[in-house]
C-alpha cells in the first residue's frame, strides 16, 4: 500500500508539473513552423567597397490555416459610395506577398494581420501604409 502510495504521489507531481507547463504555454505565442528572411536595406548600393547592410528575421508561423492578412486598398466611389478592393492573402513559407499597381501619386493600403493556433494566445493587429510614387 505505501508504495502505490508512493506511485500516487509522482503521478501528482508530474500532473501538476505538466499543468504549470499548459499554463505558461497559454501565455505565450506558439507557431507551428519558422522561417528566416533577409531582408537587404533599402540604401545598399551593391558597388565595390560599399557597405551592405541586411535584416535577418526570424518568422514564426502557423500553416493550420488560422494565420491570415487581409488587404483593404483602391478607394473607389461608385455613384457615391466608398468602395474598396478587399484580398486575403495566401501564405507562403511564412510570408504573405502583396503585388499591386501604383496607379495614384500615393497609394494606402490597410488591413488585418491574424494569427491563432490550438495553444497559445492568439494575435490580430490592424496595420495601413502609404507608398509614393518616384518621379525620375
Amino acid at each position: 500500500m505505501e508504495k502505490l502510495n508512493g506511485v500516487m504521489e509522482n503521478l501528482k507531481k508530474e500532473n501538476d508539473s505538466l499543468k504549470n507547463i499548459v499554463e505558461e504555454i497559454n501565455d505565450k505565442y506558439v507557431f507551428d513552423s519558422i522561417t528566416i528572411r533577409n531582408i537587404p536595406h533599402y540604401e545598399n548600393t551593391n558597388k565595390l567597397h560599399s557597405v551592405f547592410k541586411t535584416e535577418i528575421v526570424f518568422v514564426g508561423y502557423n500553416g493550420n490555416g488560422n494565420t491570415s492578412v487581409i488587404i483593404k486598398d483602391s478607394v473607389t466611389k461608385t455613384s457615391g459610395v466608398k468602395t474598396f478592393k478587399i484580398d486575403t492573402l495566401n501564405l507562403l513559407k511564412g510570408g504573405f506577398w502583396l503585388e499591386r499597381k501604383l496607379d495614384s501619386e500615393i497609394n494606402y493600403f490597410q488591413g488585418s494581420l491574424k494569427t491563432e493556433n490550438k495553444y497559445g494566445k492568439s494575435y490580430e493587429v490592424p496595420f495601413a501604409t502609404a507608398i509614393g510614387i518616384s518621379k525620375d
